[in-house]
């Protein structure tokens, strides 16, 4: 999925995202989608501080979504690929 051409919206507590093309629909389920959220220049560490959980199981996330094209390792930190937010 192209980063910069996706859109999100947020229903309860998952998060649904699709590629401007319309090619690809991700859900991102509540778990997913608070690891999703967290990603905003903070490490894996404080990522799994934040989340809870197991940090085996956070770091399987973190790298799911960066297959996915949802977040971006830079350095020790990860970022969240932009999207545009829908209503």
């Amino acid at each position: 999925m192209p980063p910069h051409n996706a859109l999100a919206a947020a229903f309860e507590r998952e998060v649904v995202i699709l590629d401007a093309q319309g090619t690809t629909l991700l859900v991102l389920d509540s778990w997913a989608a608070r690891i999703w959220r967290s990603c905003e220049g903070s490490s894996t560490r404080a990522i799994h501080s934040a989340a809870g959980g197991i940090l085996a199981r956070v770091e399987e996330t973190l790298h799911a979504l960066a297959r996915a094209g949802l977040v971006l390792p830079v350095g020790d930190a990860w970022v969240r690929s932009p999207v545009e937010w829908v209503p």
